[in-house]
């Protein structure tokens, strides 16, 4: 059985801190060119080397996106950003061309490669060469089944038997966060729809748009199709969740547990990491137990449940081909996201306890906190409610600002407060 690394995305230096405080085992993060995430945060050039720093000391790992399908022109750009991130340390880059992996290897064979799911890592022979060519990690293509990765890492261990002692996963699998309705992420709906490719980091999610039809012969007059009452949504996916099922991916190989979602709020990355970190020490200190505690399981699914998602799904794990497609581009939420704990300190029998920010609450609201490293979450009534000047406050409703108000334990920074929607 693999032992699991969890990988959690960052999409800047405030969501790096969250994921490595909440659980994660090592992150993954784009820097200012040729990643897949033009939009999100990014890291520049001296906020990478922090990042190797900060991930140093807690003894985690930064993987760095160099994952575009590239061009010539390209090419030279990329090898001298390879080399700065050797030189920064980072414990691995990912990469999807070839090209790019073949000649990463050859200039800078020190510095381990991961390839990426846009490779289309879908068979043995494939998986098989980017590992004989040095290749430290694959990560496989979504549209596999478990079968399918058990058959893989079958044939991989028959070839390459040392990987059975390999102390790092060698095997990488999406198992939450969003889908794509394109193979393996490579589409070109972006750049026909809105001039603005995927494959290059910049993609305008037309798989997320309403679509009506327009009969050739009378043009400007639309039909609308309705699957819902909200409309179509022809090219929508749902999203992953493979949480419950940590068994069946242990028993095929997977060693590193990616979820996806580097665009998401600090919110997102603390609930998702949260709930795999404690998913994966249960498992890992009871197997049998965590297949069968119905209870415990449904926890963590509410947890889950928790942060903003589309409807979830197994994608194509289970070999369904057609149950991840979705009627509607909305997300469901079940708990609305409030702020993020500054700082505690004790008084008179009580805390202090400060808190950003980021959406409205006010005195006597019934909320929750969760904490880092914490299975449980901290059920509350605002109390004592104040600005950073000490003066009493009726509601908290300007983002950023910082707050205080009692709780009757410590709260660890970093937590987040929330409202669940019932409440």
């Amino acid at each position: 059985m693999a032992k699991f690394e969890l990988l959690a995305p960052a999409g800047n230096f405030d969501k790096l801190k969250i994921a490595f405080l909440y659980g994660a085992d090592a992150a993954y993060l784009g820097g200012d060119a040729f990643g897949l995430r033009a939009n999100a945060g990014n890291f520049s050039d001296s906020e990478i080397i922090e990042a190797v720093k900060y991930a140093d000391s807690l003894g985690r790992k930064v993987y760095v996106t160099m994952n575009i399908i590239a061009r010539d022109g390209d090419i030279d750009a990329m090898m001298k950003y390879a080399e700065f991130l050797l030189k920064a340390g980072v414990h691995g880059v990912i990469v999807a061309d070839i090209g790019v992996f073949l000649k990463l290897r050859k200039l800078y064979p020190e510095l381990p490669v991961h390839v990426s799911t846009q490779a289309n890592n879908l068979n043995s022979e494939t998986i098989d060469f980017f590992i004989s060519n040095g290749a430290s990690r694959v990560n496989l293509a979504r549209e596999l089944s478990l079968e399918e990765i058990k058959g893989i890492n079958f044939n991989l261990l028959v070839k390459h038997p040392e990987l059975s002692e390999a102390h790092e996963p060698y095997l990488e699998a999406f198992v939450h966060g969003a889908m794509c309705m394109a193979f393996s992420g490579r589409c070109m709906l972006s750049d026909y729809l809105a001039g603005r490719s995927s494959n290059r980091g910049d993609c305008a999610q037309p798989c997320r748009w309403n679509y009506s039809v327009m009969e050739e012969k009378r043009p400007g007059e639309y039909f609308p199709v309705v699957e819902t009452d909200r409309g179509t949504f022809l090219f929508n996916s749902k999203d992953l969740c493979m949480i419950e099922h940590l068994p069946e991916l242990a028993e095929c190989g997977v060693g590193s547990l990616k979820i996806e979602g580097r665009m998401k709020s600090e919110f997102y990355t603390a609930t998702t990491v949260r709930a795999y970190r404690i998913a994966i020490d249960a498992f890992s200190s009871d197997p049998v137990k965590y297949k069968t505690d119905k209870a415990f399981l449904g926890e963590l699914i509410s947890e889950i449940m928790s942060c903003s998602h589309r409807d979830y799904s197994t994608g194509f794990y289970f070999g369904g081909k057609g149950e991840q497609i979705y009627s509607s581009s909305s997300y469901i939420r079940d708990t609305d996201f409030l702020g993020i704990v500054d700082s505690c300190k004790e008084t008179g029998g009580s805390f202090e306890t400060t808190v950003v920010v980021k959406g409205p609450f006010k005195e006597g609201d019934a909320l929750e906190i969760i904490s880092p490293m914490s299975s449980k979450h901290l059920s509350l009534t605002v109390k004592n409610l104040k600005d950073e000047q000490g003066m009493p406050l009726s509601v908290a409703n300007v983002p950023m600002m910082k707050v205080t108000f009692l709780t009757s334990e410590f709260v660890p920074e970093g937590s987040m407060l929330r409202r669940r929607k019932s409440s």
